[in-house]
């Protein structure tokens, strides 16, 4: 099967079909270059042969001004969010459609997990990915 990754982090864009490791890498730009608040936007592997409503959501927080990000999965196993190695002592919030998303302090990872996680998508089918270290969601 065929997967693209259709993404979106506000009402003003179209969503993004993401097929392939450059695009993924133009939408983590455009991500960083949407404002200097932290934005987060929504992931979805998509079969292009049959369009199915996924069952699970990639959501996708970047750090304008830095190398970090967080992501959260949600699917048939549960909620989940990135662990990262160090807390933030202010928190870890992300703006999604102009309001803010809290995300566990210790969420941030830096935006080559959030890539790599990207590129698994693309290719495994929505499965949450191995490519980051997860934390159950409460």
């Amino acid at each position: 099967m065929a997967y693209f990754l259709e993404a979106t982090y506000d009402s003003e864009h179209e969503p993004a079909a993401l097929r392939a490791p450059e695009e993924i890498d133009a939408f983590i730009k455009e991500l960083l270059a949407a404002g200097t608040e932290p934005i987060a936007a929504t992931v979805y592997a998509i079969d292009e042969a049959t369009n199915a409503d996924p069952d699970h959501e990639l959501v996708v927080g970047v750090r304008p001004g830095s190398d970090l990000g967080a992501l959260r999965y949600a699917g048939e196993d549960g909620d989940w969010f990135s662990l990262g190695e160090q807390a933030r002592a202010d928190g870890l919030e992300f703006a999604y459609f102009g309001t803010a998303t809290e995300f566990p302090a210790d969420a941030e990872v830096s935006l080559g997990i959030v890539r790599a996680a990207l590129c698994e998508m693309l290719t495994n089918g929505g499965v949450r990915p191995t490519r980051a270290l997860w934390q159950p969601g409460e």
